[in-house]
């Protein structure tokens, strides 16, 4: 008899990734118009993002530490999305402002993960990197010398190539290991 195959989540680690990579090339293709859509589809993309996580974290009970770290995340996306989605006029005027501090939020939550789950999780190391680069692209974001919508674009487009390659590449080295590493989505 088989043992039951894990619930693997790879495929949305991918899946992110190439959303990373499209956001980052649309905001060097169209940095005006794409400032327009980050208004209109954060707010949709933080809450589906904070009730997947959500999801993940209530389904994975093979990990508590793990979860909690989750479950923690999940709750920051559903805040922010929820600002994003009911006050899209705010959004619009403090876009950076909004991603700087989620951003940061992310990063900082993502650093004390990897650090705490670093002797049970295998991947914790790229869980810190992805913090890392988190808290670096808020911190610009927020503290930016240059608040002009292009340059705010550029610099998410940036964050988004980076952050999308990393994903892809994650999500084939990660596909056939037991630990999928939830938490870096």
């Amino acid at each position: 008899m088989l043992p039951p195959k894990k619930n693997s989540v790879w495929w949305l680690l991918l899946a992110a990734g190439i959303i990373f990579l499209i956001i980052g090339i649309y905001a060097f293709i169209d940095p005006l118009d794409s400032y327009m859509k980050l208004v209109k589809f954060t707010g949709i993309g933080l809450l589906l993002n904070g009730a997947l996580l959500l999801t993940l974290a209530i389904v994975n009970d093979k990990r508590p530490n793990e979860s909690r770290w989750m479950q923690a995340e999940s709750i920051l996306h559903l805040f922010f999305g929820i600002i994003f989605i009911f006050n899209s006029l705010l959004a619009f005027i403090a876009l950076p402002y909004f991603i700087g501090a989620w951003l940061l939020l992310v990063g900082i939550l993502k650093t004390l993960a990897a650090l705490a789950l670093r002797r049970n999780v295998r991947g914790w190391t790229l869980i810190l990197l992805v913090g890392v680069l988190c808290d670096l692209f808020g911190a610009l974001l927020l503290f930016s010398p240059l608040p002009k919508a292009k340059a705010v674009t550029v610099l998410i487009g940036v964050f988004g190539l980076i952050m999308g390659s990393l994903y892809v590449i994650d999500s084939y080295r990660y596909r056939k290991m037991d630990e999928t590493l939830d938490m870096l989505l």
